[in-house]
Parts: structure tokens; sequence; C-alpha cells
């Protein structure tokens, strides 16, 4: 049986966009108690950080942008927060940290675009984490569309294949296949969702499936991205989570 579609499998915490809400940067909270480059009165160009802690090891994480916290609290894992940064001439450095320990687990940079809009995502490494930068950034989709992006962030699944199917429950030709563990498929289009949308990942190769969503709730020129995790604590069965990026 195939899972709602929503925008977090178990909450939905403050500076996530909702699932049916405008695009880009319009109508996103800072996230309450934000420390970093808050967007209210701030006339300075700026980006957009959706960061993921997934990662199960850590069951909490702080996310640094150059020195500073840009969190008011430790990520809990199988959650997300938004964050505003400043674009600057010049790359922001990214940084994640256990939530109880200062040592840094990954970092990377980032240059951010004046209204540019990125997942960050934190993953599970044999030892320590990865971060995977996506640009969530997606142009306008043809009428009549929808985009979904499967995002491969779950180590005990291995490489993936992707399936979009209407009520029909056979399985027959993967939209992307062999997604690799920090791999995505793009973003794949599908008609605007008449009936049923089920969106099903399998192990890649077989017919195993091992997630099932409903996608029907998505509506013209909407775009998501389907994360996969591991479950909470690790291993299986998959967790997941969506990230919306237009719309």
């Amino acid at each position: 049986m195939s899972q709602p579609f929503r925008l977090m499998r178990n909450r939905s915490l403050p500076g996530f966009r909702a699932l049916a809400s405008i695009g880009l940067l319009a109508g996103v909270t800072a996230l309450s108690g934000c420390q970093l480059d808050k967007i209210s009165g701030n006339t300075t160009s700026q980006g957009l950080i959706q960061f993921v802690n997934a990662a199960p090891r850590y069951a909490t994480m702080n996310l640094y942008i150059d020195s500073t916290n840009a969190l008011s609290r430790p990520q809990p894992y199988d959650s997300g927060s938004s964050v505003y940064v400043n674009a600057l001439t010049n790359p922001r450095k990214i940084r994640v940290t256990s939530g109880t320990d200062t040592t840094t687990l990954a970092s990377t940079q980032l240059l951010v675009e004046n209204f540019g809009v990125y997942a960050v995502i934190a993953t599970q490494h044999a030892t320590g984490a990865g971060l995977l930068v996506l640009p969530d950034t997606v142009s306008a989709l043809p009428s009549g569309q929808v985009g979904l992006r499967v995002i491969n962030a779950s180590p005990s699944a291995g490489a993936v294949d992707f399936y979009l199917t209407s009520t029909d429950s056979t399985l027959t030709t993967p939209v992307a296949s062999n997604i690799t563990f920090e791999g995505t498929s793009g973003y794949i289009l599908a008609p605007v969702p008449a009936g049923i949308l089920r969106l099903r990942i399998t192990a890649a190769g077989t017919k195993n499936v091992l997630l099932d969503v409903d996608a029907s709730s998505l509506t013209d020129g909407q775009a998501r991205s389907v994360l996969l995790m591991d479950a909470v604590g690790g291993g299986l069965p998959v967790s997941w989570l969506a990230i919306p990026d237009r719309g």
C-alpha cells in the first residue's frame, strides 16, 4: 500500500515549505531563532539552504556557515530546516558537526547565488559523514507537468531503480535505474495526476519494492525531491522525506 505524498514522513518542522506553498523563496519562513542572515529587513542578495540530517549515526547535527552556527538548535535525524544565506562574492564554507561535539564531520564550499535554493544533505559514510549539495532552483515546468527527483541517501538500500505508474501495480520499465548512494535521478516529468500517481523505488535490477509513495496530490508545475534514507538507527526499512523544489 502506498504512503501519502507529504512534506515529511513524521513531522513538519518550521522552515520547510508546505507541500502546496509558493516556489523559490516566496512563502518560506526562516527557522525560528535562526542565527544566520535573517531575511527580515535584509536587502542583501540571498539564497536559501534546505538542510537535512540524513545520517542516522548522528542523532543531532549542527550546521555551520563559515564560522557561525546557523541553527538555533541541533537538527535531529530524519528532519530538516531552512536557512537564509547572504549571496557573497566568495563561496560560503559549509560544515557539520555532531550535536554534542565541535569536531567537523564533513565540509564543503558553496557559491550562493541570489534567490538560489540548495539542498544540503548530511549523509552517513562508513566512518564520519558526507555532505551532498544539490541545486533546488528549478525552472518553470511545461504546462500540465509535475517533476519528481529521487535522491539516494540510504547506504543500506544500495543502488535503486525509480518507477512512476498510475494505479497499476505492475512494474515494467523504470524511469531511472541504478541510482547509487549519493546519486540522483534528475527531474522526471509526468502529466499532472488525473487520478493516482505512484512513485516506487526498488532495489536496483529487481522488483523488490523499498518505498511506495502516493504522489497524486501534486498540482500543475510542482516539483519535489524524494529523499531516500535509512531507518532511524540505521538499516532497513528505508525512511523518506519530500523536499519542495518548486510550487
